[in-house]
């Protein structure tokens, strides 16, 4: 847990502008320096903490309130969409902007509808890291240009999938399946864990896109947040 080195960086408009102030959280100092580093050097926004943890980033931004944090989607302590919820059920009015390597739709889904304003990869130039900046501190939503076609097709899926169907609706199979899909297990790992073939579990995706016409994992997994299937704070099994 690291504040930011200025103590004036506290101040949101130390020199007659108004500075959107940044908490920082990535596990590996050396990412959390070189996008500091690149921050800092805006004229509009400034890093005034660090973290490399969910459970002091928490700390800290209850202390200093920021507009921003700019969070990995994986922290060594929590899941990211969890962590994503929490911060925003705790803190609406900041703004959290995603900061990761994942690039499947499935964590941008997540992502988003947990509570987050923004995604970027890290491969990004840092030139799109600062314009994200300034969106979502305007209140405006920004998904990396190269993830927006395939996340804007997902967010057209409605809340239940297209049949109005609803968890409680699939059979206690069908349920571990889409929640081990949604946690990202794949499918030799589903069946390894629930004691069938691959074939099986091939054949329950199957069925689960047909019952809830839902053709993407993308789209499985948005249903399987909204419905409530993974919302444990850990990676929890399958069959557990």
């Amino acid at each position: 847990m690291t504040l930011a080195d200025s103590a004036g960086s506290e101040s949101p408009a130390s020199n007659g502008r108004n500075i959107c102030r940044v908490v920082l959280i990535d596990e590996h100092q050396i990412v959390r320096e070189a996008v500091r580093h690149l921050i800092d050097a805006s004229d509009e926004c400034d890093v005034v903490a660090e973290a490399g943890n969910a459970t002091d980033a928490l700390r800290l931004i209850e202390s200093l309130q920021p507009e921003v944090v700019v969070t990995d989607f994986r922290l060594p302590d929590r899941m990211g969409m969890y962590f994503i919820a929490e911060l925003h059920s705790r803190f609406p009015q900041v703004a959290i902007l995603v900061l990761t390597a994942l690039q499947t739709p499935e964590y941008v889904v997540t992502a988003v509808h947990a509570g987050a304003r923004g995604y970027v990869l890290k491969d990004c130039r840092g030139t799109e890291l600062l314009r994200a900046l300034h969106e979502v501190a305007a209140g405006r939503q920004y998904l990396c240009k190269s993830l927006s076609d395939s996340a804007r097709r997902v967010f057209g899926a409605e809340d239940k999938g297209r049949t109005g169907l609803g968890a409680t609706d699939l059979t206690e199979r069908q349920r571990q399946v889409l929640r081990s899909v949604a946690l990202g297990y794949r499918n030799k790992e589903i069946a390894e864990m629930l004691g069938v073939s691959v074939k099986a579990i091939q054949k329950h995706r199957e069925h689960l896109r047909d019952a809830l016409e839902l053709r993407t994992t993308a789209a499985l997994t948005l249903f399987a947040v909204r419905e409530g299937l993974v919302s444990e704070s850990r990676h929890p099994r399958p069959g557990e």
